[in-house]
């Protein structure tokens, strides 16, 4: 029986499945904080590491010039993933309606800009008390449709994101 890799990295959406062993012979050496030097068949590669979270097990890195989006997956999320647990497998909003009347103060996005779950969006002051309003998921957004000043009801349609 083959034994399950230890780490599946996922670069761009392609997915390499390493071993402990394979990942622990990796030939990559730290230059200067950030800044990395990975050799791969005798291909010299320059690696900077741009941003990390670590909670989300999330990087963005500059490969040779390019940006590359990483996620580290643990054989506990490819068994979540599996069984369709995952929230990548739930129904996402296109919408984003306001949860409640309020007077929107502050917007923190732009149009076509990409955020996280949990990024804030936008600010609604509601019975002189500010609500952040954040990203339901991963999305893109498609469409403001207020400006700070506006005055909203309760279900109004604040964002839209692309699908």
């Amino acid at each position: 029986m083959i034994k399950p890799a230890s780490l599946v990295v996922e670069i761009e959406g392609q997915r390499y499945a390493l071993t402990q062993a394979e990942w622990d012979n990796l030939d990559c050496v730290e230059i200067n904080g950030d800044n990395y030097h990975f050799l791969e068949n005798n291909k010299s590669h320059s690696i900077t590491v741009l941003d990390f979270d670590l909670a989300g097990r999330r990087c963005t890195l500059k490969v040779d010039g390019e940006i590359k989006k990483v996620v580290f997956l643990r054989d506990l999320d490819l068994l979540i993933e599996k069984m369709g647990l995952n929230s990548t497998q739930s129904k996402k909003q296109s919408v984003l309606h306001a949860p409640m009347p309020g007077l929107v103060t502050s917007i923190k996005i732009a149009q076509g800009q990409e955020v996280e779950k949990g990024t804030p969006l936008l600010i609604l002051e509601a019975m002189k008390m500010e609500n952040v309003i954040t990203a339901p998921h991963h999305a893109i957004i498609k469409q403001i449709n207020v400006v700070v000043g506006q005055a909203v009801d309760k279900g109004a349609i604040l964002v839209e994101f692309m699908e």
